[in-house]
């Protein structure tokens, strides 16, 4: 199907895959990535610019990879703090009393003048509803600044009672969803007070999210976890969100594939923000000598 059409009719492309093929919403984010690129190609313009550009930079958080200690997770806080981040994502153990035990000593170590966030990013969730009510409280207490997708996709009420209760640190979720069409009981519900918006759902759904969102005085973040560049983008081109995404410590996804492979990474700068891209398209480059290294397979 997708041979011989025109790659400016995203839309009609994403519609046929979705309902003739049913081809999962990731999938079809991935072709509009490409679809995307060809665009900013064919016009010579990074596509932030076809989006309708709000901004030239954005602040960076820096989001933790696991670590097996606390003191490695000070570390590389710190080391964040250092490079000029002003606020870090801990992606803790995923049980309840380590990661209690864990916030406290962070905030801690890095005093209060740092943003601090928290993803439990286990599938379903690794805590029950009082556990995530004893961790929201806690957070309110160290001035977290969000806690993210702390019970399951389907607990709409607990989510619910959760976004209520938490005074300070934000509840931030849906970043699990299969579908833009999920957002609407989750907002319904009142279950979160920012949006997650998965960067694998392609450039054309965050867009949209990023104005459900809006409509809703919410902010969308998208989750980009890994140093694409694809969230940028979007970024440049709303209002409603504040932070890039960036994991850390830096070169934690250097492995061969990566750095050999993918050309002009995104990396914050020593001010703690990301600049716009100014190559066309999605504005990074592909070795494709070191790609043929590493294809195992042709279609």
């Amino acid at each position: 199907f997708i041979e011989g059409q025109d790659p400016f009719d995203r839309g009609k492309i994403a519609d046929v895959l979705r309902r003739r093929f049913y081809w999962p919403q990731r999938v079809v984010g991935a072709l509009d990535y490409g679809l995307w690129d060809i665009a900013g190609k064919a016009f010579n313009q990074p596509i932030y610019k076809l989006l309708g550009a709000t901004r030239e930079r954005v602040r960076a958080y820096g989001s933790t990879i696991h670590h097996a200690t606390d003191e490695r997770f000070i570390e590389t806080v710190l080391a964040c703090r250092e490079r000029g981040l002003t606020a870090v994502k801990l992606h803790p153990y995923c049980n309840f009393e380590d990661d209690l035990r864990l916030v406290y000593k962070v905030r801690k170590a890095v005093g209060d003048e740092m943003r601090l966030m928290i993803d439990t990013l286990v599938y379903p969730a690794p805590y029950t509803r009082d556990q995530a009510m004893r961790m929201g409280r806690a957070l309110d207490e160290l001035n977290f600044w969000w806690f993210e997708d702390p019970l399951p996709k389907t607990d709409l009420d607990g989510l619910a009672d959760l976004t209520r209760e938490c005074r300070v640190v934000q509840i931030r979720a849906a970043d699990r969803v299969e579908h833009i069409s999920e957002y609407a009981a989750m907002l319904r519900h009142r279950c979160m007070d920012i949006m997650a918006g998965p960067a694998s759902f392609g450039i054309t759904d965050l867009m949209k999210l990023a104005g459900m969102a809006e409509a809703h005085n919410m902010k969308m973040e998208p989750h980009d976890f890994g140093g694409g560049t694809a969230s940028l983008h979007v970024l440049l081109a709303t209002t409603n969100a504040d932070y890039y995404e960036q994991a850390v410590p830096d070169g934690c996804f250097d492995t061969s594939i990566y750095s050999d492979v993918y050309e002009d990474p995104v990396l914050a700068g020593f001010d703690g923000y990301i600049n716009a891209p100014t190559k066309p398209g999605l504005g990074f480059g592909i070795n494709l000598k070191e790609a043929e290294k590493v294809t195992v397979e042709r279609y």
